[in-house]
């Protein structure tokens, strides 16, 4: 388990399961000021624990699943008005883009990839009102908007200006607004969005004070150092997150608005004026990481997929174009390499030496669980971020067993047997105690205290 965001939901998650405090999340047995996301994430995530126990995999399911659901959702729309072969090419870029499949993303317990999902669905029913103008998508748009709103508050809500260009150049505002669908929409939102705050705010007094002042001001305020380049986003997912497809992208840009009119390109300039307005809000903002670009993902890919597509359709044997077998055969001898480099990237959980120096504690704990050694009775000396500790402990008391975290070196006592992986930490304890090395690995060293010093 991962430190900060995935073990604060999991954290998050036993706790809501244990006190019955089904719209407040807590950390610690306190109220939690630092997520002040909206609870469904942790909801998801029970449903999981109850199905598969307090388990790394459990609590990481529904990040897994809302990936699989953007793929297969992103396959569907680009099938449906598309074509299947350009399908196929969209959904392998999305499935092999690093920064889609990653830590923080699809392979952790945080909340962006069912952010990413929630809003894929709202916005590509948007579209389909676009193209439809059938009036029971604006419901459908409000639902899931509504559910993104759920999973991360404002983060569901950053496309709403390229909503409003939209609608205005294509003069649909007044048909979107002026409905009971969109009444209805925005009664359904408010109402859900207010009940879920107001009733955390109930169990939390000053709640609200967080979500209104502190989350809403990472767009003018540096929050937890998260500060960086002014072009942090764009250098990411050129040089990094979606580097291997980005030349596809530009060329696929470059097709949207240089080559013909076609059936293609009315969706396409309004997908790309989602991936503008979603990038230059995120590059506004002070606060910057890594992970906030992952809604723009399914869009790039379907821009990415169209000169891909166009090659593929336009080859000959002769005079004659290819079948659709062969074209698929092209397409996956395309993709291959790059689907074999993104399974190995993903299997290989590699992280870097200072993390695994600050995780090696988690880690130890880890590999001695998946052994089934008992850890009964283990006291872990730390300083810091809690939150993958408190998920151990929580995971060893659903198997019967008690560890206890240490933060004063006063509460240790002779015959204790002590985890510590901090080199600071082991000077304090052994100036305390004589103590005797039992294990080690990793950074990670578990000493048993034979006396007093």
């Amino acid at each position: 388990m991962r430190w900060w965001d995935e073990s604060m939901f999991a954290v998050n998650s036993y706790e809501m399961m244990h006190n019955g405090k089904w719209f407040s999340l807590y950390f610690d047995n306190s109220p939690d000021y630092f997520n002040t996301k909206p609870p469904l994430t942790s909801w998801l995530q029970i449903i999981s624990i109850k199905c598969f126990g307090y388990t790394e995999f459990a609590v990481r399911l529904p990040s897994a699943m809302a990936a699989c659901c953007s793929v297969l959702i992103l396959f569907r729309f680009t099938a449906k008005h598309f074509d299947y072969l350009w399908a196929w090419i969209a959904a392998l870029i999305l499935l092999t883009s690093y920064g889609f499949v990653h830590y923080h993303t699809a392979r952790t317990a945080d909340s962006d990839s069912l952010l990413t999902l929630f809003v894929l669905i709202a916005n590509l029913y948007f579209i389909e009102f676009i193209l439809t103008k059938e009036k029971r998508n604006i419901i459908l748009f409000f639902l899931f908007i509504t559910l993104a709103v759920s999973v991360k508050l404002y983060a569901g809500l950053l496309f709403i200006p390229a909503y409003i260009m939209i609608l205005i150049y294509k003069k649909f505002f007044k048909a979107f607004t002026i409905n009971w669908y969109f009444i209805l929409g925005m009664l359904f939102f408010v109402f859900s969005i207010g009940s879920l705050l107001y009733l955390r705010e109930l169990d939390a007094p000053g709640y609200l004070n967080e979500v209104f002042f502190k989350d809403a001001g990472r767009m003018t305020t540096v929050v937890e150092n998260h500060s960086q380049s002014t072009f942090f986003y764009a250098d990411n997912l050129f040089n990094l997150r979606f580097s291997i497809w980005s030349s596809f992208f530009v060329v696929g840009a470059l097709f949207i608005f240089f080559k013909d009119e076609n059936q293609y390109t009315n969706i396409l300039k309004i997908v790309f004026l989602f991936i503008v307005v979603y990038l230059i809000i995120i590059t506004i903002s002070v606060t910057k990481l890594d992970w906030y670009d992952m809604p723009l993902f399914p869009y790039l890919a379907l821009i990415a997929a169209y000169p891909i597509y166009y090659l593929v359709q336009h080859i000959k044997k002769g005079e004659k174009h290819l079948n659709f077998l062969k074209k698929s055969m092209i397409v996956t001898l395309l993709f291959l390499y790059p689907y074999l480099i993104q399974f190995s990237k993903s299997q290989g959980n590699s992280i870097s030496d200072g993390e695994i120096k600050l995780e090696s504690k988690e880690m130890y704990l880890f590999d001695k669980i998946k052994k089934n050694e008992s850890l009964n009775g283990l006291k872990v000396f730390h300083q810091g971020w809690n939150g993958s500790l408190l998920f151990y402990k929580y995971k060893l008391a659903a198997k019967g067993q008690k560890i206890e975290i240490v933060y004063d070196i006063s509460t240790l006592s002779v015959n204790d047997k002590v985890l510590v992986n901090n080199d600071s930490l082991k000077t304090i304890l052994k100036n305390s105690f004589k103590c005797i090395c039992i294990d080690n690995a990793y950074n990670t060293e578990l000493f048993e205290i034979s006396a007093n010093m």
